[in-house]
């Protein structure tokens, strides 16, 4: 691997990741100061950390940054495995939702909130889902707009409900929108039955059609509505209360059963369990 910069990460003026000799760097630009700061002194990152629920890092000398106007370099826990959004079981998927919801509460418990809300930022690290973003949080400020409602809405909540409604492979639907998919696309696709459910009304079939109403406004009009900390932390609660209520079983295909049919699957089990 030669050094570069990473290309998944130009979007974020905060930082970047870069390699060098095989290394994974992050370099914070200034700009992030007092959010890293915050993050750091307010306690937020070792219990993130200590959780799992955010990967660890080290701080290192300056000498390491790709560019001279660095304000740090970090040296994250690497990973031996990345997976995307769009490989992942439906578990899989509603487990990330459901972290980045807890990591949401638990920054606005330390002073701050995370201004994205994307799943490719999320990664499986030993077994657990973990935020791999350092830079994903700032510091809260009342009466503003949660910004990654609908980030979170089209990444989690909108394949969620196709795959659990609709048919398990609409999940292929994140590789093709790359930046979730499309709220109406969705309130097309799912039964009519699913407008009677408070919560998908509100998230998806609501939310769509706000945004066709004010699309020539802005093209993220859903987040404008201010929200004070205890209004946050009720949509934070609704989001979650959605997430639970999706369920999904496999069905209609020679696997379904494969445990208790299969005459040695006791003995597979038990390797398994070995490894």
């Amino acid at each position: 691997m030669v050094d570069r910069i990473s290309p998944s990460s130009f979007r974020d003026p905060m930082g970047f990741i870069f390699f060098k000799q095989k290394t994974c760097y992050r370099q914070v630009s200034p700009s992030y100061k007092e959010d890293y700061e915050c993050l750091m002194k307010s306690g937020l990152y070792k219990k993130l950390t200590e959780a799992g629920s955010l990967i660890p890092h080290r701080e290192v000398e300056p000498s390491f940054s790709w560019t001279a106007e660095a304000y740090k370099v970090l040296k994250p826990e690497p990973i031996q495995f990345i997976s995307y959004p769009y490989e992942w079981s439906f578990s899989q998927l509603k487990d990330a939702a459901l972290t980045t919801l807890a990591i949401q509460k638990t920054a606005l418990d330390h002073g701050m909130s995370l201004k994205d809300a994307n799943p490719y930022n999320i990664q499986f690290y030993k077994g657990k889902p973990t935020l791999i973003d350092t830079l994903s949080f700032e510091k809260y400020q009342d009466k503003k707009p949660w910004s990654p409602y609908q980030q979170f809405c089209q990444f989690f909540i909108a394949p969620l409900a196709l795959m659990a409604h609709v048919d398990i492979k609409l999940n292929q639907l994140l590789r093709v929108y790359i930046d979730g998919i499309p709220l109406n696309l969705a309130s097309t696709l799912l039964p009519w039955k699913t407008k009677f459910s408070p919560t998908l009304f509100m998230h998806i079939h609501l939310h769509a059609k706000y945004q066709k109403k004010h699309s020539s406004n802005s093209s993220n009009v859903s987040t404008k509505k201010a929200l004070g900390i205890k209004s946050l932390l009720g949509m934070v609660d609704n989001l979650e209360y959605c997430l639970k209520k999706f369920k999904w079983k496999p069905k209609g295909t020679e696997w379904v059963d494969y445990y208790t049919e299969n005459e040695h699957a006791s003995d597979f089990l038990e390797n398994k369990n070995k490894v």
